[in-house]
């Protein structure tokens, strides 16, 4: 008997000391991640629920939470991913509006598609200094336990897990309670045990400050603050020359290259074809040997993406010259469903593209523009609840050769003005580049 009382001992005096706090947390912390990527939602959250028993140590939730959410900051402020152009969240949203749902938040997720893809930059702008400020909220109250702090950190964490969770959360129905790690429900009850969690302690009286030279204070600055002025200092550094490109009148291509990122370099040869043009007479890629082709695929019964391109193309056919005759601007139609010259020739009255001598808008029977789709390797797919077709937005550089040299991300972000002259800006200056390489 008095071995096993001694024996016993340690592990008693573990216990009296919060051994189980020290344990359980990061062993239901690590559950919770790994079940919620594995997709078992239901185990995850009595994961979660299980941590509301353990008092101690639970700080350091928030500050995972918060160092979670500062990586979330860093890839919707990734230039190249679609948030600064409105078009990933917008996509996002559109695609929870066809979901069964209310009315009312049918039309609030509706708008806020409609107001991500016109106003992408702001929004993003928005998203990304919130996510931010929240992300540090958090990291402090974990680290230093002050609930008045955590207070106000979970409770905006919560809000804005919630208007994630009814305007984008797009997987098949309402509310988005699903399995990926953007599932917000769990995520809001992680923070919100963590907040139960934390001990209240009292206020200490406050004092007046001395002055003090600037010199000291910054000596003395905190380490949250001087992430803040950093953080603050990569946004405006990124945000300043989108601002100024976007008000300008005739756009560098910056603003195109932060929508869909730099062109991609290849050296192929371009498989040749023929097809029909908008007059009807027959036309091969071959016969603009001597001419730098710039090449893209239009649905000319599109309402969104198409449309914008054009405009782009053509903007870059009056920088290059109408009557130059060393280019030749090309489109192939990706619509197979509406191959008739007819829509051909209406889609380029419609783009002020009709008169434009340098323009070739290229139509067939589905079989030989099959073909070609599946030599340039752009995928199309018919939409529900209408005719238009899904498909990439891209296009091709050919040289005088008749080789691809560049491939062009054309995704047309919020279509605005200046976005439109900056992507005309980058197709003129890819052709000027090919003429002046041969």
């Amino acid at each position: 008997m008095c071995v096993a009382y001694v024996l016993s001992w340690p592990v008693a005096e573990a216990v009296a000391a919060g051994f189980h706090e020290v344990v359980f947390v990061p062993v239901l912390t690590a559950a919770f991640f790994e079940r919620l990527a594995a997709g078992r939602i239901r185990v995850a959250l009595l994961a979660a629920a299980g941590l509301l028993l353990i008092k101690e140590d639970m700080g350091l939730l928030l500050a995972g939470l918060g160092l979670f959410l500062a990586g979330m900051t860093v890839l919707q402020a990734w230039p190249g991913r679609g948030f600064w152009s409105g078009s990933t969240l917008a996509g996002m949203a559109q695609s929870m509006a066809v979901t069964s749902q209310p009315p009312a938040t049918a039309s609030l997720v509706s708008g806020f598609a409609t107001l991500a893809r016109s106003h992408g930059l702001v929004v993003n702008l928005v998203a990304v200094i919130v996510m931010g400020l929240l992300a540090l909220a958090l990291v402090a109250a974990g680290v230093t336990g002050r609930r008045d702090l955590a207070r106000p950190a979970v409770g905006a964490f919560l809000a804005l897990c919630f208007l994630a969770w009814v305007l984008i959360q797009d997987l098949g129905f309402f509310g988005g309670l699903g399995t990926d790690p953007n599932s917000m429900i769990p995520f809001g009850l992680l923070a919100v045990t963590g907040y139960l969690a934390l001990a209240p302690a009292p206020e200490p009286a406050a004092e007046p400050e001395p002055s003090r030279p600037w010199r000291t204070r910054l000596r003395t600055a905190s380490v949250g603050g001087m992430i803040s002025a950093g953080a603050l200092g990569v946004i405006v550094l990124g945000v300043v020359p989108l601002a100024t490109a976007q008000a300008s009148p005739a756009a560098s291509p910056i603003l195109a290259q932060s929508l869909d990122g730099g062109s991609s370099p290849i050296n192929i040869a371009a498989g040749d074809f023929t097809l029909t043009d908008q007059h009807g007479r027959p036309v091969s890629l071959s016969s603009f040997r001597g001419q730098v082709v710039l090449m893209t695929f239009l649905d000319p019964v599109c309402v969104s993406d198409c449309p914008l391109i054009a405009q782009e193309f053509r903007q870059a056919g009056q920088m290059l010259g109408e009557h130059n005759p060393h280019v030749k601007l090309v489109a192939v139609n990706n619509n197979p469903l509406y191959n008739q010259a007819a829509y051909i020739q209406a889609f380029d009255r419609q783009e002020g593209l009709a008169g434009n001598p340098n323009w070739e808008y290229l139509t067939g029977d589905p079989a030989t523009l099959d073909k070609v789709y599946q030599e340039y390797g752009v995928p199309a797919e018919t939409l529900p609840a209408g005719a238009m077709l899904g498909h990439s937005d891209i296009a091709y550089v050919i040289d005088q050769r008749g080789r691809l040299t560049e491939e062009l991300d054309m995704d047309p972000g919020p279509g605005t003005a200046a976005t439109q002259s900056s992507f005309a800006t980058e197709l003129a200056e890819a052709a000027n580049k090919t003429l002046a390489a041969s």
